[in-house]
Formats: structure tokens, C-alpha cells, sequence
């Protein structure tokens, strides 16, 4: 395992099963991090806290490998929803989902998984940036990407690509004519009817390059010192934040 410190990575996607003849429901997954994370729970976007039904276990089972747990106990039908499991230190975070339904059929396929995480390169003396990541997925997903929290739209400056093979998906965002207003997070978010998985990465500018406001809009050479990648960002929904969404049916 490497010597230096990580973000939150999912090694095995949430998974659930039962016990108690049903009446006790155990969402599990396996990440990698360093230093260890903090790990919350949410149903519904509600931050979950441990009571006499609900326990959060984190087990260490290796260097830098950690089992995550929730147990839910004596589960009734207002325990239906979507789950999310978030493991966060301070080099970054990941998130994953899961939907508990106890009337839909589960639907055949894959929930999005990234195979690999979001990565930065450039082009055109550094004016050109390609943010690109893979994605298994099946049905085919959707793919949106967001610049510090707001949607990007395809324009000149942004242009999207989506190639596969079979159920892998390679999804790129190209950005054009770069500027110091380019640099902030970067989110990938892939969806289809099985789930959602999301990504992040930072793009930061080295303080050698900053230019008074007015030049700001000006092309600008990004060396490849100039940005550094952060760990993406999991959404699973059973997410492989990771935020993969997988129906399950009781």
C-alpha cells in the first residue's frame, strides 16, 4: 500500500443482505483511505444517527483498508429509501448509495462504477484541458459534469465526448482557451436506472501565474505542476458518490 496519504476509494461496492428472516437489513462495502476516514450515513439526504435499530460499524482488515457496515434492525416499511454511505478525510471524500425498495423488481444491469478515476491532461501549450475518466455501466448512462457546483453546458470553450465499448464508457470534458476562472472542482456524475456515480477533481493554478483581475480572461500556459488532481468523489447507489444506485428488492 503507498507511503503517502489518499482520499476514500471504494474496493467493493455496498452491497445488502439479510438476516432474521428479513427482519434485520446489513448494507456493507470495502474502501481504501489514508489517514482512516470519518464515515456518515444518510436516507433520503437525512444525516442517520445510532439508535436501538440502527448501528455503524468500521473495521480495519488491512493497512489502509477499512469494512464499512449499517445494520438495521426490526425493519419496517418506512425504512424504504435511497441510502448513502460517505467516507471523507482530509485528501477527499467519496460517496455511495443505495435504494432500498421493497416492491419494485430489481432491474438487470450494472449501476455506474468508475474504472477510472477523473485525470487532467493537456494540449495546445496547456491552452486545451481534457478532464477524462471510465465508466462501466449498464444501461448506458447519462453523463453531466458541473464547475464548482453549477451544470456545464456544451458551449465553444466546453465539449463533451462519450465513446464505449460494450458496457465500458470512456467520458471526456474538453475546456478551450483556459483562465484562472477555470480552476476550481470538477464533478463527473454518471446515471441510469440502476444508479448514480459521481467523481471529483480540483484544478488549481500555482500562485506564480496569477495576473491582476482585468487579465484574467486571458489564455493562460498550465503547466502540468500547475494543477493537482484530487481523489474523486464516489456516489454509489446499490453508489461505487461509487454514487451507484442498485434497486433491491426484499
Amino acid at each position: 500500500m503507498a507511503d503517502h496519504d489518499f482520499a476514500p476509494s471504494f474496493t467493493q461496492k455496498p452491497q445488502l443482505r439479510q438476516e432474521d428472516d428479513g427482519n434485520r437489513l446489513i448494507f456493507e462495502c470495502q474502501l481504501v483511505a489514508k489517514p482512516k476516514p470519518t464515515i456518515e450515513w444518510y436516507r433520503s439526504e437525512e444525516l442517520l444517527s445510532e439508535n436501538a435499530r440502527t448501528k455503524f460499524k468500521i473495521q480495519s482488515f488491512g493497512e489502509n483498508k477499512y469494512f464499512v457496515v449499517l445494520e438495521l434492525d426490526d425493519v419496517i416499511d418506512t425504512d424504504a429509501g435511497l441510502y448513502k454511505v460517505k467516507a471523507k478525510n482530509r485528501m477527499g471524500e467519496v460517496s455511495a448509495s443505495i435504494n432500498l425498495n421493497f416492491s419494485r423488481k430489481q432491474i438487470d444491469g450494472v449501476a455506474p462504477t468508475f474504472i477510472k478515476k477523473p485525470s487532467i491532461k493537456q494540449e495546445n501549450d496547456g491552452k486545451r484541458l481534457i478532464f477524462e475518466c471510465e465508466i462501466k455501466a449498464d444501461p448506458k448512462p447519462q453523463i453531466r459534469w458541473s464547475h464548482n457546483s453549477k451544470v456545464i453546458d456544451n458551449t465553444p470553450r466546453h465539449k463533451f465526448k462519450v465513446q464505449n465499448d460494450g458496457t465500458l464508457y470512456r467520458a471526456t470534458l474538453e475546456v478551450d482557451n483556459v483562465t484562472f476562472e477555470d480552476s476550481g472542482k470538477y464533478k463527473v456524475t454518471a446515471k441510469n436506472e440502476l444508479g448514480e456515480s459521481s467523481a471529483t477533481i480540483s484544478l488549481n493554478f500555482d500562485s506564480e501565474y496569477s495576473v491582476p483581475w482585468r487579465q484574467k480572461r486571458q489564455s493562460l500556459l498550465v503547466r502540468k505542476s500547475q494543477y493537482r488532481r484530487m481523489a474523486s468523489s464516489l456516489l454509489l447507489q446499490i453508489d461505487l458518490s461509487h454514487d451507484n444506485r442498485t434497486t433491491a428488492r426484499i
